[in-house]
């Protein structure tokens, strides 16, 4: 698998274990040495915004409220990525004290037709790590899947 290009369209997004629907993954970003980080050179971790189609869940709109709420709010994210039969998992990542800094509810217009209304969710987080190859279970085993 090294050396070949991987498609972005296989992968999966796990809250504390339990896998959420998303559609669409913003670049995960870490800087050092830029504008975005401080005069020691620690590094900055961009945000990251998750897209998926508007459903009657609530749970992420209800994650953002925790942090209105003063309430502790941070979660570990895992972003897993499979080849293109969707079977071996080639790449994974956690978001370590990821939190949701905005929810963007979606835009509506009644002139457009069949247009799927998204909600998007950015979080912030404290550190990414890229784990090591075979370090997370393949897609056979099933986790937890979000309820409302």
């Amino acid at each position: 698998m090294e050396g070949q290009p991987l498609f972005a369209n296989n992968f999966r997004v796990l809250f504390e274990g339990v896998e959420v629907g998303i559609s669409e993954i913003s670049p995960l970003t870490s800087e050092t040495g830029s504008s975005a980080s401080d005069e020691r050179g620690e590094p900055c971790y961009r945000s990251v915004v998750l897209r998926r189609a508007l459903t009657g869940s609530r749970e992420l709109y209800r994650w953002r409220e925790q942090v209105h709420a003063g309430r502790a709010a941070e979660r570990s994210v895992h972003i897993r990525h499979y080849d293109s039969t969707g079977e071996l998992l080639v790449n994974a990542w956690e978001l370590e004290g990821a939190w949701p800094c905005r929810w963007s509810g979606p835009a509506l217009d009644a002139t457009a037709e069949e247009t799927i209304a998204y909600e998007e969710l950015e979080l912030a987080y404290d550190d990414i790590v890229w784990q090591a190859e075979g370090s997370g279970p393949r897609s056979t085993s099933h986790p937890r899947t979000q309820g409302d």
